[in-house]
């Protein structure tokens, strides 16, 4: 099963433009990995109570990133999750 990336994002946020841009950063650099940006005013029962500010990142539904994180510890994140893809405990 994928990674699943989930951006939290509202059209009055200024900084959820450039969550925007992660996201679509994130799509490009890491195929394996399902992004998905969601608006919260078009879509509120998609929201889960961890959510209460925008821009949130939500990474196998535990928040990574209240706020933009950087590109680079996105990147370790996702790449952790990747690399424990399919790996089954002993």
């Amino acid at each position: 099963m994928k990674p699943q990336l989930q951006v939290f994002v509202a059209d009055h946020c200024y900084s959820c433009r450039e969550s925007r841009q992660i996201a679509q950063q994130i799509e490009q650099a890491f195929p394996d990995v399902a992004v998905e940006v969601i608006d919260v005013d078009q879509t509120p029962d998609r929201v889960p109570d961890s959510v209460f500010a925008v821009p949130t990142f939500v990474l196998d539904n535990r928040v990574v990133s209240l706020g933009n994180p950087s590109f680079a510890d996105i990147s370790t994140r996702l790449r952790d999750a990747l690399n424990t893809v399919g790996d089954t405990p002993a």
